[in-house]
Parts: structure tokens; C-alpha cells; sequence
């Protein structure tokens, strides 16, 4: 009821980003060109390296994600068989 718009922070230009984010790719631009060759083999070395750990990581992640899956299904089967016998149980003492 009190409730006021609120105009955007940023101002989009004709790419959809905003000033700032066109002011960071500018820096990052300028930063780039000032690094040497070395620098720059150094730097796609590590991001392999870190894309490597990751990819792993998302691999173990998946492993643990199976893995999972697998002990709720058996836990799920384990549960439906104790609860058949209990009825099963149930019913010959009733008879």
C-alpha cells in the first residue's frame, strides 16, 4: 500500500549491458593487452588446470548423486517388504 517504484540503478545501452558492465569489459580489455605472451600461456595453463578440477569435481558430484538415488530406492524397497511382511505377519495372528 505504501509501496513505491523504484527506477533501475543502471542505464542499458544497445547491447543489454549497463554502463557498468561495459565499463569492466573496457578495464578487463585494457588489462588484456597489457599482458605478455608468457603471461597469457600462464594464465590459460591455470584455467585448464581449474577446468580440469572442476569437471572432476562435477563428476564426483554426479558419482555421489547416483549413488544416492541408488540407497533411496533400496531403502524404499527395504521399507515396502518390512511393511508386506508386517501385514502378512498381522494377518495369520489374526487368524
Amino acid at each position: 500500500m505504501g509501496e513505491q517504484s523504484v527506477p533501475p540503478k543502471e542505464n542499458n545501452n544497445q547491447n543489454g549491458k549497463s554502463d557498468e558492465e561495459m565499463q569492466v569489459e573496457s578495464e578487463n580489455e585494457e588489462e588484456l593487452e597489457d599482458i605478455s605472451p608468457d603471461e597469457f600461456e600462464r594464465l590459460d595453463s591455470t584455467m585448464d588446470e581449474l577446468n580440469s578440477a572442476l569437471d572432476a569435481i562435477e563428476q564426483k558430484n554426479d558419482n555421489i548423486h547416483a549413488q544416492l538415488l541408488q540407497l533411496l530406492h533400496a531403502n524404499r524397497e527395504v521399507r515396502q517388504q518390512l511393511g508386506t511382511e508386517a501385514q502378512n505377519q498381522a494377518s495369520q495372528e489374526s487368524k
